[in-house]
């Protein structure tokens, strides 16, 4: 089972109280957080981790519904379940039923009394915890890890903690040998250093070094620049290294992609894991397998 990571949407702030504290009560080990203001929402849909939302639809006084919040969160989150709550259900029947093709949302549940509301909900939330299992502890403490990393508050605390974890889950891939916040003469620095000592055949012909830059900036898009400041670490190592990875709990930006393909001719390669990368790594069965997919499918993208 994985640790309950669950996010209360709802703009009557009572309601979303009564609602956490519902929560609470069936499940004492849950991490409840609740959003009601606009800017609440908008910062716990884009930064916060969390891998289930109690949604509400009709968000009066947001710029949006609940139903723009919810292609949000298929969009930024790719760990996370939505359960829509409301009591205006039938009013949205159209375009929730849109929704069930995404295979994100797990359930549609009318607003009523708090007890009998609760009878619903704590079978449905038990179910969906109890068969999201992990193949072993390693994807269970990589995701708390990364979940830890992407909630912390404090911006220094928050980009040690992403290293580590980045540094934790290429250890899982297979390298052995992992140097952090390495600095140059130049007092120019890389986030991870990483030996080429996989037992690959594949992964070997990279260089003998392998460099990883982390993104901890949930929100905020890995643009253009952040790629052309990390190609310049890669392309003074004299090609020692041949591969790099810019990791990020975000997305990358267009400009990135225009930037790395521009240049695909060198022989150095930046391969991009954004959220939804790291996401299928902590659920892949077999991690280095899954790192050399992610590397096939950008050969000609970037």
């Amino acid at each position: 089972m994985i640790t309950k990571q669950i996010l209360v949407i709802d703009d009557e702030k009572e309601q979303a109280e009564a609602l956490k504290r519902t929560v609470l009560e069936m499940f004492p080990d849950a991490d409840v957080f609740l959003a009601s203001k606009e800017d609440e929402i908008e910062h716990a849909v884009a930064e916060r981790f969390y891998n289930l939302v109690l949604l509400d639809i009709k968000l009066n006084g947001c710029r949006k519904n609940g139903i723009d919040y919810a292609k949000q969160i298929i969009e930024v989150n790719p760990f996370a379940k939505i359960i829509f709550v409301s009591g205006f259900l039938a009013d949205y029947t159209d375009v929730l039923n849109e929704f069930l093709k995404s295979n994100r949302v797990l359930a549609f549940s009318e607003k009523k009394d708090y007890e009998e509301w609760k009878k619903e909900l704590e079978p449905l939330i038990r179910s969906y915890y109890e068969e999201t299992t992990y193949k072993n502890e390693i994807n269970r403490i990589l995701l708390a890890s990364y979940a830890n990393a992407k909630n912390e508050p404090n911006t220094y605390k928050k980009g040690v903690m992403f290293e580590d974890f980045v540094s934790f889950l290429f250890r899982n891939i297979g390298f052995k040998t992992i140097l952090k916040r390495v600095k140059d003469r130049s007092l120019n620095e890389v986030d991870l250093i990483v030996r080429n000592d996989i037992d690959d055949n594949f992964l070997t012909k990279f260089g003998k070094y392998v460099l990883v830059e982390c993104k901890n900036r949930p929100g905020d898009s890995v643009s253009k620049n952040d790629y052309i400041v990390f190609k310049s670490k890669l392309d003074t190592t004299n090609h020692m290294a041949e591969l790099g990875f810019l990791v990020t709990t975000s997305k990358m930006a267009w400009t990135a992609y225009q930037e790395a393909m521009r240049d695909s001719h060198d022989v150095s390669k930046i391969v991009f894991i954004d959220d939804r990368r790291i996401f299928d790594l902590i659920n892949a069965e077999d991690m280095k397998e899954k790192l050399k997919e992610i590397i096939d499918s950008q050969v000609k993208d970037n």
